[in-house]
């Protein structure tokens, strides 16, 4: 199955501590992001359903995607073979199905009808704009002049019963999509749909070419093709079981206020000036499930990661061919290991990396044998390997993005670095790093210290275990 409930229902059914179900009476404004934060901080990364959210019939559900073993869990790998099995889902895809009908269309609303004041308003940061958001949403937009169809998340801030502010990141695809409809002075027919299976999540989130359909993506990431349903009011196609679908255009040159908005980096943005959504019909299914992204927590910070360190792992092997892994591993910021063959290469690999995405303001360059996973170890090479007088690479007047609290011009121009980690191929003197035998590394059983620890009286139970959440 590809859609939401049959995920949830596998995580009942695989992974059962994974699941929190709240029945009691929730405020859609701090409540829900109250409890996220609350468990994040007992390090418990749970999908929470709120089964009964004040001022909506609707029930919510968040944290889908909130950890490395759920997204394995809905990719039918394990949190290892993670980026392998995006990566061949990227490579081996699968047009969508298209069907004449779909559970997402059971409750059609058009006209009078619409009112999303009856979906949760939910507001998450005390600092934020006083409008409720829509965060798990998914574009879908069609570009006027090739025809492609392109998938990605924007937040929708709810201004009417059939309004909403978008907001659209400078540089994006669907940003350079609305600029051609706006130059033609026509509207920009769109539909966003949440609700909906990981997999169309880690697909709407791929990186690369205008020209892939995220829709054959995620057919690849299914290992089938993805079922899709035509609008209802516009020419767009979307899945056929997601819960909810917003039909309808961005106009063109028509602006309101939106935000602050607390975003992935931890911080909010200030007010921007963004387009209107004028929805033309609201879909759903029966008894639908509304889903929810709580901005700025580990859901937010760890969807796009897959599909952005597939992008740039390309990226980097073009630059430089001895690339050995890219992580992105705090917002904005990219740790590269390398099989060094010259000098030259970390720089080459910073510049070509810095220019590829507005969302990479740090490049930081290590050794193949760093682990880049392992923020300690990436933290020590630039303490004792990085040389400032050399090994630092500025580029000024590069695109940045409005997301970031550092960039204060307008055209979102930034200065980003580099930074060489990387010990010279030629030490003037012997640097050898400390080592433990192998075999006996290997000789020792870490499960059976740990079950000691979990038995001993000073053991804290709540701490163990926080990396296996996480990853396994």
């Amino acid at each position: 199955m590809s859609d939401l409930r049959s995920f949830i229902d596998s995580v009942r059914r695989e992974r059962p501590r994974d699941i929190i179900d709240v029945r009691r009476s929730v405020s859609p404004r701090y409540e829900t992001a109250a409890i996220l934060t609350k468990l994040e901080q007992a390090s418990r990364f749970p999908v929470i359903f709120f089964h009964d959210v004040a001022g909506s019939p609707f029930p919510v559900i968040s944290n889908v995607c909130g950890t490395q073993a759920r997204l394995a869990l809905a990719l039918g790998c394990s949190v290892r073979e993670l980026q392998e099995r995006y990566t061949e889902g990227c490579a081996h895809t699968f047009k969508p199905d298209l069907q004449e009908t779909g559970p997402a269309q059971k409750n059609v609303y058009v006209g009078k009808d619409i009112n999303l004041k009856t979906l949760p308003q939910l507001v998450y940061h005390q600092d934020n704009a006083s409008q409720p958001y829509i965060t798990a949403a998914i574009i879908v937009a069609r570009d006027p002049e090739s025809g492609h169809c392109n998938l990605s998340f924007h937040r929708l801030m709810v201004i009417g019963h059939h309004t909403t502010a978008i907001f659209m990141a400078r540089g994006k695809h669907l940003d350079r999509i609305y600029r051609k409809y706006e130059s033609q002075s026509e509207p920009m027919p769109i539909a966003a749909f949440l609700g909906v299976h990981p997999a169309c999540s880690l697909g709407a989130l791929y990186t690369g070419d205008a020209e892939v359909d995220e829709y054959d993506i995620i057919g690849g990431l299914l290992r089938a093709p993805l079922p899709v349903i035509r609008c209802a009011t516009n020419n767009l196609n979307v899945p056929a079981e997601a819960e909810f679908v917003l039909e309808g255009f961005v106009s063109p040159r028509t602006r309101v206020e939106e935000g602050p908005f607390g975003e992935f980096t931890g911080y909010s943005t200030g007010a921007a000036s963004c387009p209107i959504f004028t929805v033309s019909a609201l879909t759903s299914r029966n008894d639908p499930i509304f889903q929810d992204i709580v901005s700025g927590h580990l859901e937010h910070l760890l969807l796009p990661l897959l599909g952005m360190e597939h992008h740039l792992y390309a990226i980097a092997r073009s630059a430089v061919p001895t690339t050995k892994a890219v992580k992105v591993a705090l917002p904005l910021t990219v740790f590269v290991s390398l099989n060094k063959r010259d000098d030259s290469e970390p720089c080459r690999l910073a510049e070509a990396l810095l220019g590829s995405d507005i969302y990479v303001k740090h490049v930081i360059v290590v050794d193949a044998s760093v682990d880049i996973s392992d923020l300690r170890q990436v933290a020590t090479a630039v303490a004792l390997h990085m040389r400032p007088d050399s090994g630092v690479f500025i580029r000024r007047q590069s695109l940045g993005t409005e997301l970031d609290p550092s960039c204060d011009s307008a055209d979102c121009l930034v200065t980003k670095i580099g930074i060489d980690a990387t010990l010279p191929l030629s030490a003037s003197r012997p640097v050898i790093r400390n080592r433990v035998p192998q075999e006996l590394l290997d000789s020792i059983d870490l499960s059976d210290l740990l079950r000691s620890q979990l038995a001993g009286a000073r053991c804290d139970p709540a701490r163990v275990g926080k990396h296996e959440i996480l990853r396994d």
